[in-house]
């Protein structure tokens, strides 16, 4: 005979899966996009090539903060994570941008 599991739990489940799955999705695309943002303007080099190196490593960043956002344990600390990042590569950016240079 087949054990069901509890509906409760499968719902709350599904629940934690779906938080995890948007904060992968959207929190990985903006700091993602935030660190393209930044590494073009901060590569020592032309900044057509500055922008093409990376957006390159803009798919290897956002693999890498989907595999952590689901690895880590609890969902506080994903947000922590993300939080910090968007705040502290907002930060540089803008540092970056007042200081002059390429776009």
């Amino acid at each position: 005979m087949a054990v069901h599991p509890n509906k409760a739990g499968v719902r709350r489940h599904r629940l934690h899966v779906l938080a995890r799955a948007i904060a992968a999705i959207i929190g990985g695309y903006v700091v993602t996009g935030l660190v393209v943002a930044c590494l073009a303007r901060l590569l020592p080099m032309r900044a057509a090539e500055a922008s093409i190196a990376a957006t390159l490593a803009s798919f290897a960043i956002y693999a890498g903060i989907v595999v952590t956002v689901f690895s880590t344990r609890s969902m506080l600390r994903v947000w922590i994570g993300l939080g910090g990042a968007l705040l502290s590569l907002s930060a540089i950016l803008y540092l970056a941008i007042l200081a002059g240079g390429r776009l």
